[in-house]
């Protein structure tokens, strides 16, 4: 049972992380697919990070801070 709810975990992290880099990318080519045209339909923001990018600079704070 743990091992199901830690691979669930994983399978979170994963979707997130590829949503919050690719996500507007994909949907947008998927509409400009169905549509024939060039269609905007998520915009980017300027600036994401996902559940990853975010534990990742938590630790190399946290590491930084322990190197002092």
């Amino acid at each position: 049972m743990l091992r199901y709810i830690l691979c669930l975990g994983v399978v979170f992290l994963l979707i997130d992380h590829i949503y919050t880099h690719w996500g507007p990318e994909i949907v947008n080519r998927v509409a400009s697919g169905f549509l024939g045209r060039e269609v905007t339909v998520v915009e980017e923001p300027p600036h994401r990070e996902s559940v990853i990018d975010k534990m990742l600079k938590e630790v190399r704070e946290r590491v930084n801070r322990l190197r002092r």
